[in-house]
């Protein structure tokens, strides 16, 4: 009887030790295999409590928030004469503005949205309460989960394309991405070449691509 209680107790000690390096097997495992979430420290992240928006930013940009619309800006040191150089104002400025985009909501329908944000567009390019097309004015426009109308508003390079994203039937969220004539290839490209030599510049395909980037991390709403 001694003998089967001792061979019992071997047993259970032998089943005591598989377990526990089973366990700590296992937990090797998932420790060695576990994904570690960092925060890459060149990015920022924008959230305003009041509309409910969010998105992510990089930290070359600045932000601010006035009466409800967000803007985001970069520039650089580099004597111009505005925005629109073309228009031959005498003023100097010392910096150059080469990053420009605002975010919005505004609370109505997409179609009122339009006519309030964008008020010269003819009456032919509403019909039946919806937004008509017009190839290289008025175009369908998707990025990331948004679905809507970009409306390129300028002259020579010199401007802003404004994108209209219906997000509930009487809010529309508004993006405007300025046009950098300094940039934009419709200039002598010995200024443009000037302006690209200048260290943290950002050139126009980077600002397309962090614009972009920026858009598809936007979120409208508030989490439960």
């Amino acid at each position: 009887m001694l003998k089967i209680n001792a061979i019992l107790h071997s047993m259970k000690k032998l089943i005591l030790i598989v377990l526990v390096l089973v366990l700590l097997g296992g937990s090797y495992y998932v420790s060695k295999n576990k994904k570690t979430i960092t925060q890459d420290p060149l990015i920022n992240q924008y959230v305003d409590k009041e509309t409910g928006i969010s998105f992510t930013y990089p930290k070359i940009l600045s932000v601010s928030n006035t009466a409800g619309v967000t803007t985001l800006h970069h520039d650089i040191p580099y004597q111009n004469n505005g925005a629109c150089d073309m228009k031959g104002d005498t003023e100097i400025y010392d910096r150059l503005t080469d990053f420009e985009m605002t975010v919005r909501v505004v609370d109505k329908n997409l179609v009122n949205t339009v006519k309030t944000l964008s008020p010269y567009i003819p009456q032919e390019n509403f019909a039946d309460n919806r937004l008509v097309i017009s190839r290289g004015f008025i175009d369908s426009y998707s990025v990331g989960s948004l679905s809507g109308f970009s409306i390129y508003e300028g002259v020579g390079g010199c401007g802003q394309t404004t994108y209209y994203f219906p997000i509930e039937s009487e809010k529309t969220l508004v993006i405007a991405n300025a046009s950098i004539q300094a940039l934009s290839g419709v200039i002598a490209q010995e200024k443009v070449a000037e302006v690209l030599a200048v260290p943290g510049v950002i050139s126009r395909e980077k600002n397309k691509e962090i614009f972009e980037s920026i858009v598809k991390s936007l979120k409208v709403g508030f989490e439960d």
